[in-house]
């Protein structure tokens, strides 16, 4: 899987679940199943996301963690710290 397989949407307010939303897409044309395996892996994965962030020796957040080439506003806010507090609270309601 290369980081441009896959593309995503997050909002703070989404009309249809009324509540913070982040959607993972495939970005592959026709697909190629890693959002489907990503969704079952969830819990896995953000895990595996909030170590690589909070391991990271970057004080801020860099490429290597928290920035995203394919952001849509530029990566602005990017607050390393918040996203782990956001993974923390995240991970509190997944399964172990």
């Amino acid at each position: 899987c290369d980081r441009w397989d896959l593309g995503g949407v997050s909002t703070a307010l989404h009309a249809d679940t009324e509540q913070a939303t982040v959607f993972v897409h495939d970005a592959y044309p026709g697909g190629a199943g890693f959002a489907e395996r990503g969704y079952g892996l969830g819990a896995t994965w953000l895990r595996a996301t909030r170590q690589a962030i909070a391991t990271c020796p970057c004080r801020t957040g860099c490429p290597a963690c928290v920035q995203s080439p394919k952001c849509g506003n530029g990566n602005n806010p990017l607050e390393k710290a918040a996203a782990v507090r956001l993974l923390d609270a995240v991970l509190a309601h997944a399964p172990a």
